[in-house]
């Protein structure tokens, strides 16, 4: 089977693989495919279990806090609704969208493609929820979530005493099921299960632009067609305006960043005393409390990478003209994929506090309009670096091959 790698474009012949293998492009070191002995079942048993933990979760007591002799016990459900009431609908809903649906969206497309109707699925059907997979499997923001509780639990030690419930058990028992979900997920082998189509090809190792053969965004197949011909998505040789789009996505993100690390972010009140504070202000006050290692994750998190991720996304625009280093830029643009969100843990933060801690005027945090800045800035990144083409790094280097 000769498969196209998604960084560089060159054609990889990959051979049979076994248990826990992978398949590596020879070019770029980018991850073709990987394989895993019993994979479907493997995905049904986790995806099963993940939902299982994920209801879980919600009902019982997540966390509780206690000041002055006033208790608050909240569950995930009821800070969904507290945050929404009270305070923001576009919190509350990146709070549900993040941790809620998006999993179940996933667990219940894994358990629908590698049931037995998945084959039977007309293509045109098919291209539609394997889009749908590959788009909401990429926004898997649970594991971040869980760090900023831990987070959170931290810049409230000094100020009440804590407790974790069955539902905050449940929770760290799903985000380790779900991760391993998204693991195992192999759109190749999806995809060779609907229908298996493989066309003429010349030679492996050149890129698949210099044989006039075209990577379908959807499914992954070659051909030279203007429609694919597996699932019938439009083809193209590169992303069109990729390198545009992707500037365009990081100038409106480097706008929002100002605000977002100017205005405050949240406004706490103990005991009738307001603090406002912003993203760096926050760092200050873990550091000079002592929470050196929780202290420095923020500043990474929500200050450096933004910042890094901008530079490091228009270096690459510009290295696209005329790269001179492929495989150096390819290394970059995968750490850009994996740094992409990083940056919400400050996200989640505030949205954790202002819908937990909610003791009145002895403890409570309230949302400001910085943390919405900051929201919007860490999504136009996240857009803008799934815009770019990263093969774009590599065609004047095939094309002296």
């Amino acid at each position: 089977m000769i498969l196209a790698c998604k960084h560089c474009d060159s054609l990889v012949r990959v051979s049979s693989l076994g248990e826990h293998q992978r398949a590596i492009c020879p070019c770029c070191k980018n991850e073709i495919v990987s394989y895993q002995a019993n994979q479907q079942q493997w995905l049904i048993a986790f995806s099963l279990t993940s939902l299982l933990f994920l209801f879980s979760s919600l009902y019982p007591s997540f966390v509780s806090f206690s000041q002055h002799g006033l208790v608050q016990n909240i569950s995930l459900w009821n800070a969904f609704s507290l945050l929404a009431d009270e305070y923001s609908v576009v919190l509350s809903g990146i709070f549900v969208f993040s941790t809620f649906l998006i999993p179940l969206f996933v667990c219940l497309l894994v358990l629908l493609t590698n049931s037995h109707y998945w084959q039977d699925l007309n293509p045109h059907n098919a291209r539609y929820l394997a889009r749908l997979l590959n788009k909401t499997k990429t926004l898997n923001l649970a594991d971040i979530f869980l760090i900023a509780v831990l987070v959170s639990v931290f810049k409230l030690m000094s100020l009440a005493d804590i407790g974790f419930g069955l539902g905050f058990w449940a929770y760290i028992l799903f985000v380790v099921c779900f991760i391993e979900t998204l693991s195992l997920i192999n759109e190749t082998e999806l995809w060779e299960r609907q229908m298996l189509f493989q066309p003429a090809l010349l030679h492996d190792g050149k890129s698949a632009k210099a044989q006039e053969l075209k990577q379908c965004l959807t499914c992954s197949q070659l051909t030279r067609e203007t429609h694919c011909p597996r699932c019938y998505t439009k083809t193209y040789f590169r992303k069109p305006n990729s390198a545009q789009r992707a500037i365009v996505w990081m100038l409106t993100a480097t706008v929002f960043l100002i605000p977002a690390n100017l205005l405050p972010i949240m406004n706490t009140v103990n005991l009738g005393n307001e603090t406002p504070a912003t993203i760096f202000s926050g760092v200050v006050v873990m550091w000079q409390s002592g929470s050196y290692p929780v202290a420095i994750l923020i500043f990474l998190a929500s200050i450096c990478i933004p910042i890094i991720k901008a530079a490091a996304l228009f270096y690459l625009i510009l290295q696209s003209r005329k790269c001179t280093h492929p495989k150096r830029a390819s290394t970059i643009y995968r750490w850009l994929e994996i740094m992409g969100k990083w940056s919400m843990i400050d996200v989640f933060v505030v949205i954790i506090l202002v819908s937990l801690v909610q003791l009145g005027t002895v403890l409570s945090v309230e949302p400001r309009i910085g943390i919405v800045f900051f929201t919007i800035m860490v999504l136009c990144q996240i857009v803008a670096v799934n815009s770019f083409d990263p093969r774009i790094l590599w065609d004047k280097f095939h094309n002296h091959e």
